[in-house]
């Protein structure tokens, strides 16, 4: 009898103990498998964080040298506020059919930005309103970034295919363009002379004196290749015009429809 009661107990301690160990191996599944979801999740979370970044202020914009239609800005720096932007050109370079247009801005336009980009932009640029004056966008990042978003603004305003920016300082400006008492403007003459109709190591000379990679998305050697299409361009294929658009709130208002009608008129 007493070994029949062993026996019993040998086998109920045997069973007890198989079934903890079971317990404890499922345990040990689960948490396992717990701690690689958690990983997972992380790893999403990761990848959802690299996808909010990937914003437009770092999109990588197109390569001038490649593109037969140029479309960018040029800001022009004020002579004597350097926070303010005193006018700014819209550039359209045809490069295939040897034509050139600068549309300029004055520096009291005002636009205003779409819901859409402004809260995108908004969140890099804390202090940039979404109506501005085009005169104060400098003031609110002085670097590249905030002249990319000067860019993507107008861009987003004007909708005319811009994907290129330079900023330039007055006295920058004033070996390049010559400016009447007026505000209309022109090539000035010692640059057409020296510098586009000279040779590529006037042109690359005069670029390297200028040129700063923070105040521009497109490289040095584009700008010499800028230059030598200039070259081909025919004076009669120059045009500057100067928009005057519509006073309003102590402000000029540009109708995009105003320059889209210029560009299908033939002012390329």
């Amino acid at each position: 009898m007493t070994k029949k009661v062993a026996k019993i107990f040998v086998l109920t301690t045997i069973i007890i103990m198989l079934l903890i160990i079971a317990l404890l191996l499922v345990y040990i599944y689960k948490f396992k498998d717990a701690d690689n979801g958690s990983g997972e999740n992380a790893n999403n979370v990761k990848k959802d964080i690299k996808i909010t970044q990937t914003t437009l202020l770092n999109k990588a914009l197109p390569d001038a040298d490649t593109e037969e239609v140029i479309r960018g800005i040029i800001f022009i720096g004020d002579k004597e506020d350097k926070d303010l932007i005193s006018s700014a050109y819209f550039v359209n370079f045809d490069k295939q059919e040897n034509k050139i247009s600068f549309y300029s801005f004055p520096g009291d336009m005002k636009f205003e930005v779409s819901n859409e980009l402004y809260k995108e932009i908004s969140t890099s640029l804390a202090d940039v309103p979404q109506v501005l004056t085009l005169s104060y966008l400098y003031k609110y990042s002085k670097n590249k970034q905030g002249l990319k978003a000067g860019m993507l603004m107008l861009e987003d305003y004007l909708e005319l295919g811009i994907s290129h920016f330079l900023f330039l300082s007055a006295e920058d400006a004033d070996k390049v363009f010559y400016f009447n008492t007026k505000g209309d403007s022109t090539f000035l003459q010692t640059f057409t002379n020296s510098v586009i109709n000279g040779d590529k190591n006037a042109k690359s000379e005069f670029v390297k004196s200028l040129y700063n990679s923070k105040f521009t998305d497109i490289k040095k050697n584009t700008y010499v290749n800028i230059l030598t299409s200039l070259q081909k361009v025919n004076q009669t294929d120059i045009k500057f015009v100067t928009l005057q658009g519509e006073r309003f709130d102590g402000g000029v208002i540009i109708k995009k429809e105003d320059i889209v009608n210029m560009l299908s008129s033939g002012s390329k």
